[in-house]
C-alpha cells in the first residue's frame, strides 16, 4: 500500500508501543508542514529558488490538504520566502495531523482512541496497530544510507525530515553508531540530486523549530520570574 511522505513521517515519529510520538509536539508540527511542502516540491507543485517559494503546475489533486495549501499560497499578493509559509502553515498543522492520522487509521496502520480527561474534557490518543511496518521502513532507510545503496527521492526526503526533526534515535540507541549515522545523514542530504530544494526546506524547518523552542523558553522564563 502506497504511503505519502507525511504518512511515513508520522509512522516513524510514532512511539512503537505507547500512545504518543517520540519527539516533541513542536517538532511534529513543523515536520508535518516540511513533509507536505517537500512532497509538493517533489511532485513539481511548488518551486523553491533562493528561499522563495512559488506555485508551479495547476493540475487538480484529490488531496484536500495540498489543495488547501495551494489556495493559501495563491491568495498571497506577493511571492514570499519558504520561512514565511512554514510559519503560516504550521498554525494548521494540528488539523492536518489529525486528517492524516485518520487516513492511517482507515488503512489499519494505527488506531485512534477517544478519551475524556476528568470525565468531560475530550482528547484522542493513537496507537500503532502493527509495529512491523514501522520497523521495516526504518531498517530500509538505515540500510540504504549506511550501505551506500541507491536512494529514491522519497527516501532522501525522509532522511532529510529525520535530520530536521532530530529523530536519529529511531535508528539506534548506541552512541557510537548514532555518531556515524548523523555524519552519514548529512552527507546523503548534501550529495542528493534534489539537494537544492531539499536543503533549503530542511534548513528552514530546522530554523523554525529552533526559533519556536527559543521563543517558548523565553516565554516560560518570563512567566516564572513574575
Amino acid at each position: 500500500m502506497k504511503l505519502s511522505i507525511v504518512e511515513i513521517f508520522l509512522l516513524l515519529a510514532h512511539h512503537p508501543s505507547k500512545g504518543r510520538f517520540i519527539i516533541a509536539p513542536m517538532q511534529i508540527n513543523y515536520g508535518i508542514i516540511g513533509a507536505i511542502l517537500l512532497e509538493m516540491s517533489l511532485e513539481d507543485k511548488i518551486g523553491i529558488d533562493n528561499d522563495i517559494l512559488t506555485l508551479k503546475n495547476n493540475e487538480a489533486t484529490d488531496n484536500q490538504i495540498v489543495s488547501e495549501i495551494r489556495v493559501i499560497i495563491s491568495s498571497s499578493k506577493k511571492t514570499r520566502k519558504i520561512k514565511y509559509w512554514i510559519a503560516k502553515l504550521v498554525r494548521k498543522s494540528s488539523k492536518y495531523m489529525w486528517a492524516i492520522l485518520s487516513e492511517l487509521a482507515n488503512k489499519n496502520f494505527i488506531s485512534i482512541e477517544y478519551k475524556k480527561f476528568l470525565g468531560f474534557i475530550p482528547y484522542k490518543k493513537t496507537y500503532l496497530i502493527d509495529n512491523k511496518t514501522r520497523e521495516i521502513l526504518i531498517e530500509q532507510l538505515k540500510n540504504n544510507m549506511l550501505l551506500n545503496q541507491e536512494l529514491s527521492n522519497e527516501s532522501v526526503i525522509m532522511l532529510g525530515l529525520i535530520e530536521a526533526c532530530k529523530m536519529h534515535s529511531i535508528f539506534t540507541q548506541d552512541k557510537k553508531e548514532l555518531k556515524i549515522i548523523k555524519a552519514k545523514l548529512k552527507q546523503v542530504i548534501k550529495e542528493s540530486p534534489i539537494a537544492n530544494s531539499l536543503d533549503q526546506t530542511i534548513k528552514q524547518v530546522q530554523a523554525a523549530i529552533l526559533g519556536a523552542v527559543i521563543g517558548a523558553s523565553v516565554a516560560a522564563s518570563a512567566s516564572g520570574s513574575h
